[in-house]
């Protein structure tokens, strides 16, 4: 009999250790995914997905392959077709989707580089407005780090000071998402938007 309780107790054991060691490699597997601040870092860690490569997002670049501090001029030799708007502070794009949902995004400059990017998605129901957020929510927090809420979005900021912040502006049968990428502090001619 205490031949039978010993084989048991070990097998039990190992399969009781087994499972502990599995977890904490999971737990920390999701904790580094989500924590970890610096782009460098998580490059490789960013899945790129359904709405997240429709958007054209990429996994080294803060929007579409430009990062902040980036030439302005590659904004332009990065983006395919034409502006719908362009000034001396500012350039802006539309791409459009299959389901007849679209993105506007406006590159801000500053000095000949790009100081602010902003996104409004419009979009078609609640549960794209759904979907969207969750997929731009685990981009960035693996991009950026854990988010913080703050009035009607979340803002993630990474280890250099830029922030992201992502606002559902839904309203009514009104369905849309607004996406701001911005320097430490914000202080660009994108934040007197």
């Amino acid at each position: 009999m205490n031949r039978h309780f010993l084989t048991v107790a070990i097998c039990l054991s190992t399969v009781f250790f087994t499972a502990c060691n599995s977890r904490q490699q999971t737990d920390s597997q999701v904790t580094d995914s989500t924590i970890k601040s610096s782009v460098a870092e998580t490059a490789t860690d960013v899945a790129i997905t359904g709405h997240l490569a429709d958007l054209g997002l990429t996994a080294d670049s803060d929007w579409r392959g430009i990062n902040l501090g980036d030439d302005f001029s590659k904004v332009k030799a990065s983006e395919k077709g034409e502006s719908f708007e362009s000034d001396a502070t500012h350039i802006g794009y539309t791409v459009e989707f299959a389901n007849l949902e679209t993105a506007d995004m406006l590159y801000y400059q500053a000095n000949k580089k790009v100081s602010a990017i902003e996104v409004d998605l419009f979009l078609n129901s609640r549960q794209s407005v759904t979907d969207y957020q969750k997929q731009l929510g685990t981009y960035f927090a693996t991009r950026y780090g854990a988010p913080k809420p703050v009035n009607s979005g979340t803002v993630w900021t990474n280890s250099n000071g830029e922030t992201v912040t992502l606002k559902d502006v839904s309203k009514g049968k009104d369905f849309g998402l607004k996406i701001k990428i911005a320097p430490a502090g914000g202080a660009t001619t994108a934040s007197a938007k």
